[in-house]
Order: C-alpha cells, then structure tokens, then sequence
C-alpha cells in the first residue's frame, strides 16, 4: 500500500511539473523575487533547473540567492558550474571571485574576478572590486589599473578616488594621493573618513598647515573625534613643534586612557625631545593596547636603537615587518641593527628586501649594503650599491628643492 502511495506521489508530482512548465517556475521565481523571498525563490529555481540543465545564467542566479542565504559553499559550486558552462558569462566570474572572498580565498578570488574584468572591463563594480581585493592583499601596484579604469568610468564617485589615493600612497606617490583624496573629498565633502585621509597625506608632503585645516574642519562637525585631535598633535610633531604636541596628546589620554594611537604619538614626541625613557614608556602602553600597531613596534625598536640595545631593535623591528610585509624602513633597520650586531648574511638578506621593497626612494639601505659588502670583500657590489645610494640622494635633494620652491611660489 505504502509503494502504490508513494507511486501516486510520484506521479502527481510530474504531472505538476508538466502543467507548470519552465515558464511557470520562472514567473514564480520572479514573484517571490519580488517579495523578498530569497528561500522560495530558490525553490522555484531549483525546480526550473530540471527544464534548463544547461544554463550558466541560471546556475548564477540559483548561486547569487544561495550566497543570500548565506549558504557560501553552495553558491560557489553554483558559481563554478556556470564558469565551466559558459566561460564568457562575466556575472558569474564576477559572483565566483566575491564569494570566494567572502571566504578568504584570494588565490581563488582575484582571478576570477580578473575574468571578470576582463569580460565586461565597462563595470565599474567589477573594476572596484578588483581593485579592493588587491589593496586588501597588499598589492597596490596591481590596484591602480582597475582604480584608473574606474575613475574614468566613474569620475563622480568618490570611493574610487579615495582608493586610488590609497594605493598611490602605498606606493609611495604622496603627491598623487593628495590630488586624488582631493578629489574624493570634492566629491564627498561631509565624508570625514575622506577628509581626515587627506589630512594626513598632507602632513606626509610637508603642508602641516594644510593638514591642521581639514582636521579643524572635521572637529567643527564632530568636536568629540579623538583621533583627528591626535592628528592634529601628530602635524605639530611633523612640524617638530613638540611643545604644541604633547598637551593635545595628554589630553586625549586623559578622556581615554585605552587610546592606543595617543600613546604611540606620545612617544614620538617623548621620542622626538630625546627623552627616550618616556617614549619607551609610552611606545609599550601603545602595544599594550595594541600589538598590532606596526608603526609602534617601528619606533620603539629606534629608541632601542638610540640607546645601543641592536637586540632589541631587531626584535621589534622583526614584529613590524610580520604586521606589514612591506614595510621597507624596518627591513632597512632591521638589517642595520643585525649587521652591528655582526650577523651579515642575515643583515644583507634584511638590506636587499627593503630594497626590492623601495628601490628608488631612500638611499639608506643601499649606504648600509655597501658598507656590508665591502667588510665581506666584494668591492664590486660595494661600489654599485654606494653609487645607487648618491644617485637616489641627489634625485631627493633636487626633488626637496622643487617642492619647497612650488610652496613658496603659491604662498605668494
């Protein structure tokens, strides 16, 4: 009885399908679509699927409600099967590459949405995220194409600037980064995130003035914004006006005591009196609170090595390049301090990785790799990396003076 049950079943079942029909399912699917209804619309999809087993644009959607429903590993198979239905469908590269970053598979992500952009180059939202996935990687070299392409595509939108000027910051085109956060903040003026950005890529170019006038901007908005009144002490301290630094960073401090980045300017100021008692004192309650401050670690193993403690530099500066793999000054002061500690083959390693990490900016590390080469015996090299260094000296120097000329003619 319970088979004849299950036959009759089975039977009205198909004649369901039959009398519903693929066109039947489609126009439910778009009804609970509409809805809201992501679960009944993927039923209806489902059930759609037996009619059109070969539809790449089908197995996308199906995959796009499934990652809705935050069933990932489920949609990225859907999203997978529409690649290898149709390798041309951009959508699904696009989809594939955002759920495998969802799931923190980059080595997945990037080249599907590299696909992606390379079918439909005209989506500016395939372009972004292409673009966020390698800034979040940490390759921003690679960001800028996708960032120039959705600039142009784009050129109202200030996230796009705003992410180009983080990428050429990152790279080290401080004065690129100005013009693009200004542009973002243009576009976007009551974005605070925005201005507080450019705020700083100006203190970094030497117009601490400038950067004080948007950070005063953002407090007249919002007065109770701590970290723009440490950015604020932080442009006093690149003016090396330690005296105006240092109240504003007490104060912050004493409204909250757990403000790990006052602390960390603290002991750049401490640090910049030379009073490296305090700046130790501070830079260690800054990780403290934060051990994942790279800056902090940075500059506390430079105290370390004003007071001749190389251990300890290395240390430190060992923990800052585990938190920022570029970070090309602390492999310089990393293989600096092993190499006064007499370990070369380890110091020239840590020399030549801030090197390929800033080849063209700071004739540091080539100075040092020479000294090192030469105490090795290969006067050779010695004398390569000692001409590299003036080479980058001089090209710094001439740059300076053309900066400082280009102010003091707009302040006229």
């Amino acid at each position: 009885m319970r088979f004849l049950s299950l036959l009759l079943f089975s039977s009205v079942l198909a004649l369901g399908l039959s009398q519903t029909g693929a066109a039947g399912w489609r126009t439910e699917a778009n009804r609970r679509k509409a809805a809201g209804d992501a679960a009944g619309a993927l039923a209806a999809l489902e059930r759609l699927e037996a009619f059109e087993p070969k539809s790449a644009a089908l197995q996308d959607e199906i995959g796009f409600l499934l990652g809705v429903l935050q069933r990932r590993s489920e949609a990225l198979a859907r999203f997978q099967k529409a690649v290898q239905i149709d390798s041309t469908l951009a959508p699904a590269w696009f989809h594939l590459g955002a759920a495998a970053w969802l799931e923190r598979d980059p080595n997945r992500a990037i080249p599907a949405l590299e696909q992606a952009v390379r079918l439909a180059p005209a989506r500016p939202e395939y372009q972004l995220r292409l673009a966020q996935a390698f800034l979040d990687v940490d390759r921003p070299e690679q960001a800028l194409a996708p960032l120039r392409v959705l600039t142009s595509l784009e050129p109202g939108k200030a996230i796009g600037w705003q992410l180009l000027a983080t990428a050429l910051q990152e790279l080290r085109d401080l004065p690129g980064a100005v013009s693009a956060y200004s542009e973002a903040v243009r576009l976007d003026p009551a974005n605070n995130d925005y201005r507080n950005s450019l705020g700083l890529a100006l203190v970094a170019v030497r117009e601490a003035d400038r950067g004080i006038a948007e950070f005063e901007r953002i407090l007249a908005r919002d007065p109770s914004n701590l970290g723009v009144r440490v950015n604020i002490a932080f442009a006093h301290l690149q003016r090396s006006d330690v005296e105006r630094a240092i109240p504003l960073l007490e104060d912050v401090i004493r409204r909250d005591s757990s403000f790990a980045a006052a602390w960390y300017n603290l002991g750049l100021a401490y640090k910049q009196k030379d009073d490296l008692t305090r700046a130790k004192s501070a830079l260690r309650k800054a990780l403290e609170l934060d051990d994942k401050m790279a800056e902090a670690h940075y500059t506390l193993g430079i105290t370390h090595w004003q007071a001749g403690e190389f251990e300890e530099t290395a240390h430190q500066m060992r923990r800052a390049t585990e938190l920022r793999p570029r970070y090309a000054e602390a492999y310089y002061m990393l293989g600096t301090a092993l190499k006064q500690s007499g370990d070369l083959t380890a110091a020239e390693t840590a020399l030549r990785e801030a090197i390929r990490l800033d080849p063209e900016n700071n004739p540091g590390p080539y100075n040092t790799l020479a000294q090192l080469l030469r105490a090795k015996g290969d006067a050779t090299g010695s004398k390569a990396a000692f001409a590299k260094g003036a080479e980058i000296k001089r090209r710094k120097e001439s740059e300076q003076e053309s900066m400082l000329s280009g102010q003091e003619k707009s302040r006229r």
